[in-house]
Formats: C-alpha cells, structure tokens, sequence
C-alpha cells in the first residue's frame, strides 16, 4: 500500500490498483487548474509504475465531477502558463497522459458528470456508472464550446450522430440512456456501485494488464493509421508481448489445464 500526499487530490496505491480521488467534495469536484496539475504530477510520475496495474479515478462523495471551476479559473483566477510540451490547458496533458498510459484506465461515475469532468471520463478505457448519474455536457448552455477531447472522444465511442445531438444541445443523459448508447459500460444501483465497481476493477487487475496496455496501444494507433501500418504495429507489439512474463505464464497454464496467475510483467 502506497500513499502520497495532494491538496486537491488523494491518490493511493493498494493491491495494484492506483485510485485518484478528486478531493473537492464542496465544489461537486468542479476542476481548476491546480487540481489538473496534481493529476499531470501523478500521471507522469507513474506513468511506468509496475506496482500499478490498473489505475481508477473518482470523485469524493456523492458526484464524479461538475466540470471546469469557473469562479476560480479565466482572468480574475488561477492563471496557466502552457506547458513544456505545448499542451495549451493542463486538461490537454491529462487527457493525452490518459490515452497513453499502457494500464487499463476506469472512471467511476456516480452524480454529476458534466463538462470538463465529462471529457475526463470520456478519455478512461471504462466507465462504470451508478444509477444516479447526470452525465453530459451542458457548457454550450452558457456559450462555452467543449475544450478537452469530447469533438474528438466522443464521436469515436458513441457514433457521430449521438455526439452530434449531445455536444450542440448540452443535455445530460441519465445511466441508463448512457449505457444504451454505449457511453458507459456498465450501471449498478447505487447502493452497490462500491461494490460492483470494486469486483469490476479487481477482475480488470488480475488479467495480464501488460497485455491489456499493448492492447490499448494498438487500438489508439489504429484510430488514425490505415490497416497496412495497424497491422504492421501490431505485429511488433506481438512480438514484445511475446517475451513478458504473462505470456508464458498464459502458456504454461493452458497446457497444466489451470487457471493463469498474471502478475502484469
């Protein structure tokens, strides 16, 4: 077990699984900058951790996320210089870091689940809801276009025409209308989201997660190469998933006829 200590964040490491809290309960976890560069800080920092094999993020108490902070952000707030690598907003790192991490990623919705904390979810490999989830973004509202991935996220998981409706009407979508369309991946009643999402995370973790982050790799690649260059990159991932430890171990117990024990290696 591993802990390391944040203002806006709690983020522990137990079992394999990394959880990132956000800690702004008050706030519905409304987003601002410096919370933002608390994720970048832990991303980047085990971005390569062996010890994690699935990482989860969630917000404190009853909401995932209302979406940007606007009263602490813009003008007369929290000001944000651009990063080393260009990103423009310190969401951009987050959601690029998200993508690219080779560990599954899983958002635990529950509440609120709008705007800028929207497009977080939208960048996780699951999302998992509670049956109380307002998921959507309602920015266009009050003039304010999407900024972090949704034009691009969204359209690939649910169908440019769904994208198209919710991004320019700004309505929420409750749990079961997001899973319909495939926006989440599951809904359980609130009162076992702990539970069910607890079973869901752990069965996540005890596969070969090296494997699942070559997976991940070779569908992100995919999603803007043509077929000769995806199969050519698949094919060299192949190869080095071939000299991981799970591999063997996935072959060796196949023949012993005996459930696999990964380890993530």
């Amino acid at each position: 077990m591993g802990q390391q200590e944040f203002k806006r964040v709690i983020f522990k490491i137990e079992e394999g699984i990394g959880t990132i809290t956000l800690n702004r309960p008050k706030r519905l976890n409304a987003l601002n900058f410096p919370l933002m560069m608390e994720i970048i800080q832990i991303l980047e920092t085990n971005f390569k951790n062996k010890s994690i094999r699935v990482l989860v993020i969630e917000g404190n108490n009853q909401s995932f996320s209302s979406g940007d902070d606007l009263k602490s952000m813009g003008p007369e707030g929290v000001k944000f210089k651009p990063l080393d690598d260009g990103s423009k907003l310190p969401h951009h790192r987050v959601i690029q870091l998200i993508r690219e991490v080779q560990k599954p990623v899983i958002a635990l919705l529950q509440g609120y689940c709008l705007g800028a904390g929207f497009e977080l979810a939208l960048s996780c490999d699951f999302r998992l809801a509670a049956d109380n989830l307002k998921i959507g973004d309602q920015r266009v509202k009050r003039a304010h276009c999407v900024m972090s991935g949704a034009s691009w996220l969204l359209p690939r998981l649910i169908g440019f025409a769904r994208a198209t409706e919710i991004i320019l009407t700004g309505r929420q979508l409750d749990a079961f209308e997001a899973e319909k369309i495939g926006l989440v991946n599951k809904v359980y009643p609130l009162s076992e989201f702990k539970k069910k999402s607890k079973e869901f995370i752990e069965s996540i973790a005890k596969l070969p997660t090296k494997c699942l982050g070559y997976n991940k790799n070779m569908l992100n690649f995919s999603q803007y190469n043509e077929l000769p260059s995806s199969l050519n990159h698949e094919f060299r991932l192949y190869c080095k998933n071939i000299a991981s430890y799970d591999f063997g171990e996935g072959m060796k117990s196949f023949k012993e006829k005996r459930e696999p024990k990964f380890k993530g290696k």
